[in-house]
This record gives C-alpha cells, sequence and structure tokens, in this order.
C-alpha cells in the first residue's frame, strides 16, 4: 500500500492512502508493528521481536503466532501489488517506510531544521520549522500500548527530542521579540518539566523583556528550591549568570527591535467560508515563495487566499501586504503604496517601475512578509512585485492560469473548481438559513446544481431570496429569470453577470465570439473540431481562442475533449447576443444524515 501514514506519536494510528483507519485489532500484533516503525527500514531480527513480546521465557507457540501478526500485518500493507512492505531480512523483518510516511521521522528532520535555522541567525525558518514539527505530536508516544524495553527506550529518546524543539521554539519566540507569548505560555511547560534548566531561563528572559523584573527573579527563586531538594544542586552557570544580569540592569538582554512599520493590510476574512479543506492544507503544509489560486469567476479564489492568508499571518512575523488589481491599479501605484506602508518615504520611491521594484527588494531584504495580490491579470503585473532572496509568501489571485509565473517563476499553482454539493448546500444554508435548508435539502440541491456549484452564484441567489420558498427560486433559476435571481441591484461585486463579463471583456475578439457561440451548445462537452465547426474556421485555427478560454478558466480541457459549464453557457449566451441554452434537470445528491 502506497501512501500509507504511520503515526506513532500519541496512539498507534495507521491510515491507507485515503486516510481511512487500518484496523489492527490484536494487541501484540500492534507493538510488533511499532517495534518494526522504531527501526524503520532496518532489519530486526526474529528472536528480538520475540523476547521483546514475550519476555525471556517466551511460549512455545511465541514464533507461529509471530508469523501469524507479520501475516496480517502483509496482508493490510500489501495490497497494490508494489515491492512487498515487509519482507524477510537476515533472520528476521524489515518494514519499509518512504519518506513523509512515519510522523516521528517527519518530526525529527522538521526539528533537526527548525535547530539548524535557530543557530544560523534564521528565526523565522526555525520558528516556522519547529511549529510544525511540534504540531505533529497527539500525545504521549505509542500511549495506547504496553511498551517492552525497546520501545521504552525509543519513546524516551523522542520525548526528550519533543522538549529540545519546545526549547528551541521559545527561543525562537524571543528572537523575534515575541516575548509576550512566551511569557504567557511558558510557565505550564516549565512546570511540566521542571529539572530542564534552560526552560526556567527561557522563561526569566521572557518574563523580563514583558518588564516583569520581578517576577523574573521569582522564577528564579523556585527553580533554586526546586533543583535543591529534587537533585541536590544549585543553579547552572547560565541560570545564575542571567540572574545577576537582570540585578545589574544588563541592557543587552532587551535587543532592540526593528523599529520599522509592521503593515497589518489583510482585508477581512469571508466569515462564512466553506470547504477547500484540499487545498488549505496544501497551502499550510508548503505555500512556497509564489502561489498562484486560480479558477473561473464567483470560484472563491479571494476567499481562499484571505482565508489562509488569516490563519498563517503568526508565520509571517514582519506583516500582511495586500492589493487588489481590479480597480486597475498601476505597477508603481502598488509598488508605492507598499514600499510607503513599509516605511519609504513617498518621495524615495523611485518613479519607474524597475526603480521602485529594485528598491522594494531592498527594503525587503531580511524580512518575512506575506504578500497577497488579489484579481491579477496577467503575469506582468506580479513580476516586479516579486520579492529577490527574501523569505516572505506571494499568494497571487486570478481568472488566468497566469502559466508564464508557473513557467518562469516557479509559481505553485492551485486550480479551484466548483464547490462539492454538500459544501454549496451547507454556503447556501449560511445565506438562507441552515432550517431553511434541511426543510428544503432537495430544492437546495438542485439550486447547488443550476448555479453549477459556483461559490458567488450560490450566495447571490441565496441573498436575492426574497421571501421565496427555495423551490420557488429553483423555478426563478430554471427559467428566463435566471439572471435576475443572481444579480443584487446596485452591487456590481454581488453580480455573477458582471463578474463574468470582466473575464469575457479581458479575451480577444476571436475567444469572446467562440465564448459566445458555445453559450448556444446544448450539452457541456465538445472537441475541437466542433469549436471548428462553430467558428467555421479550420482546427488548426481554432486553437489559439479555444487556448485562451481554457487559460481563462472559462472551457476545462479534458483527456478526450474539452468541456464548458451550464453556468459559463448561459451568461455567454446572454452577453454575446445568442438563445441561452435550456437548463438540464440535474440529477441531485442523496441528502445528507
Amino acid at each position: 500500500m502506497r501512501g500509507v501514514r504511520f503515526r506513532v506519536l500519541g496512539a498507534l494510528d495507521v491510515r491507507d492512502a485515503g486516510g481511512a483507519p487500518v484496523v489492527l485489532n490484536r494487541r501484540k500484533q500492534r507493538v510488533a508493528l511499532a517495534m518494526l516503525l522504531a527501526r524503520a527500514n532496518e532489519p530486526v531480527r526474529t528472536s528480538e521481536l520475540v523476547t521483546q513480546l514475550w519476555g525471556d521465557q517466551p511460549p512455545p507457540s511465541a514464533a507461529a503466532n509471530l508469523q501469524s501478526y507479520l501475516a496480517g500485518l502483509r496482508k493490510v500493507l500489501d495490497d497494490d501489488g508494489g515491492a512487498p512492505r515487509l519482507p524477510a531480512s537476515r533472520g528476521g523483518y524489515l518494514l519499509r517506510v518512504e519518506p513523509g510516511e512515519l510522523d516521528s521521522a517527519r518530526f525529527q528532520e522538521l526539528a533537526a531544521a527548525g535547530g539548524e535555522a535557530l543557530a544560523a541567525g534564521d528565526a523565522v525558518l526555525a520558528l516556522d520549522r519547529l511549529t510544525a514539527a511540534l504540531e505533529l505530536w497527539r500525545g504521549a508516544v505509542l500511549e495506547d500500548l504496553p511498551l517492552p524495553q525497546a520501545l521504552e527506550v525509543e519513546a524516551a529518546r523522542l520525548e526528550e527530542l519533543r522538549l529540545d524543539a519546545t526549547e528551541d521554539r521559545y527561543a525562537a519566540l524571543l528572537a523575534l521579540g515575541r516575548h509576550d507569548v512566551a511569557a504567557a505560555e511558558l510557565p505550564l511547560v516549565t512546570n511540566a518539566n521542571p529539572l530542564r534548566e534552560r526552560l526556567w531561563e527561557l522563561e526569566m528572559r521572557a518574563l523580563h523583556r514583558s518588564g516583569r523584573q520581578a517576577d523574573a527573579l521569582a522564577t528564579y527563586r523556585r527553580a533554586e528550591v526546586l533543583l535543591r531538594e529534587e537533585l541536590g544542586i544549585e543553579p547552572g552557570a547560565a541560570l545564575c549568570e542571567l540572574r545577576r544580569r537582570i540585578l545589574d540592569g544588563d541592557p543587552s538582554l532587551n535587543p532592540a527591535r526593528a523599529s520599522a512599520a509592521l503593515p497589518q493590510q489583510l482585508p477581512l476574512a469571508v466569515p462564512d467560508f466553506v470547504g477547500r479543506q484540499e487545498e488549505l492544507a496544501l497551502l499550510d503544509e508548503e505555500p512556497g515563495p509564489l502561489v498562484v489560486i486560480t479558477g473561473a469567476a464567483g470560484i472563491g479564489k479571494s476567499a481562499l487566499a484571505l482565508s489562509w492568508a488569516h490563519r498563517a499571518a503568526e508565520r509571517f512575523p514582519d506583516g500582511q501586504l495586500y492589493a487588489d488589481l481590479r480597480g486597475g491599479a498601476s505597477t508603481v501605484d502598488v509598488l508605492t503604496a507598499f514600499l510607503v506602508s513599509l516605511g519609504v518615504p513617498a518621495t524615495e520611491v523611485p518613479p519607474s517601475v524597475d526603480g521602485a521594484s529594485a528598491l522594494f527588494r531592498s527594503t525587503l531584504a531580511d524580512r518575512r512578509l506575506l504578500i497577497v495580490i488579489d484579481d491579477a491579470t496577467h503575469a506582468d503585473q506580479i513580476r516586479p512585485l516579486l520579492p529577490g532572496s527574501a523569505p516572505c509568501t506571494v499568494l497571487v489571485t486570478s481568472r488566468n492560469r497566469l502559466s508564464g509565473l508557473v513557467a518562469l517563476q516557479g509559481a505553485a499553482r492551485v486550480e479551484l473548481g466548483p464547490l462539492a454539493t454538500s459544501e454549496a448546500v451547507a454556503l447556501l444554508g449560511r445565506v438562507t438559513g441552515e432550517a431553511l435548508v434541511m426543510t428544503e435539502y432537495d430544492a437546495a440541491a438542485e439550486i447547488v446544481l443550476l448555479c453549477c456549484g459556483n461559490p458567488l452564484a450560490v450566495r447571490v441567489a441565496g441573498a436575492n431570496r426574497c421571501g421565496q420558498s427555495l423551490g420557488e427560486l429553483v423555478t426563478d433559476l430554471s427559467s428566463g429569470d435566471f439572471f435576475s435571481a443572481v444579480v443584487i441591484p446596485g452591487d456590481e461585486n454581488a453580480s455573477v453577470p458582471a463578474s463574468f463579463a470582466r473575464t469575457q471583456e479581458r479575451l480577444t475578439f476571436a475567444a469572446q465570439r467562440l465564448l459566445a457561440l458555445l453559450g448556444m451548445l446544448p450539452r457541456s462537452s465538445f472537441t475541437v473540431a466542433d469549436a471548428a465547426g462553430l467558428l467555421r474556421t479550420s482546427v488548426t485555427s481554432v486553437r489559439r481562442p479555444l487556448s485562451e478560454l481554457v487559460a481563462w478558466n472559462l472551457v476545462r480541457a479534458e483527456v478526450d475533449g474539452f468541456t464548458v459549464d451550464l453556468l459559463t453557457r448561459r451568461l455567454a449566451a446572454a452577453l454575446g447576443g445568442a438563445p441561452s441554452p435550456a437548463p438540464v434537470a440535474p440529477t441531485l445528491s442523496p441528502r445528507l444524515p
């Protein structure tokens, strides 16, 4: 089984590639698996496994029982025809574990990277890696199993590394000037691990930097009493020296923080954001320096970007910058606004794009910021806004796939499609009322399908209901009243046709014409030959406008052709002056429990 997940930092847990639990009911079988995981990719002798499972005087059936346990493990782990997970090896057995499959191995990698970054003076990277490492822990190592001696030793080793990583994380927080966070959290950690002198030292530093000198000295006295009573020793040299420096008022204990402005420009996140868990997890794991979130108009690109940006804000201690390009702001205007918010006087910003971009890169050289750029049209808008070597993340949303940024700047691309029916129904419930949706669930699901899972269309249709039942709203969406149902008068931002038109007007004439003709199709799928027939041109000539529609997420390329959803066809037909296609009665998904 490829892509399996083994978790030992807490209760033993095994998940298949789809995330479903792998059930192992026999206790000794689970202990045997834990033994093999502790020595992953190394042979473990049969005699050692028997001794650890049954002690120095195993019963005669021990070897046969062990073989039965391991055969059961093979059955659940080797089900895809790949290389065996648990081959016999030199008088024993070896469990093959791929990188990223075992949480304890991933923890050690992240903790080591964090420690190295801290030693190198990169406290931002250190905090990111160490926080990620510690978040893998769900409890004590293998807390649901009786541990034989070999596993007790391994559990103790991992717990020691956990404490080392915890100490390094608080050291990183202090290096970043976040002594308030450290001062709030450290007393609980220190009380749980009172023999760790470095924790006492970190707590004293955090309290002192928070202006709580008396509390810092009281902390030293508690450490002194405890160490004498528990171990019969005096505090170490580091603790004693720190106490002396606090008493002497040593100014070097309070390093000056950078005086530069910390911009906090993120707009309010969507309060009823639903779904997109896979995309959020992808961004959480490793966003990278440049990410493009792309998808059709109204599909929820900005909502995803802002939801993730708010939850990840603390990973960017130097602040967040935000620019909305929909209003047509020039690149120089955006650069000037960014630089001014970072403390650069407006009079010192060069008037040219190249000059302002160079100053922007220099200003960001030693900072870690999150930069969110909303509704970009083309790659050349973005390139001057990219930092140089600074450890920043730039998050771009666009209806265009921005393939140039992927090809030349190595951008990661997150593609958004329609919401799943259950998620879109949940969104409709938050707009119209959960009770109404549960009462008229079938109608709610039909509304979602008539809106093709487009979050903007679902939101506007629900908010524009005007006292109707959901069944009556289905009738409107299925008829000529469709457009009035997805427009809130006087609010262009809440108009599905207006949002679609902003994409349409960015197309070439040939692409606009092809899109209008596709609006007359009675079905969602078509071939390149169908597109050529609509334009009355050759297959070769139709490829350019067709590729343009794919680039703007109006048409989706499939293995055997192309698809264009009902919502796009109805909007294209209406805005292009063609008869709108009749909606096909949707197939409803089962009622959710």
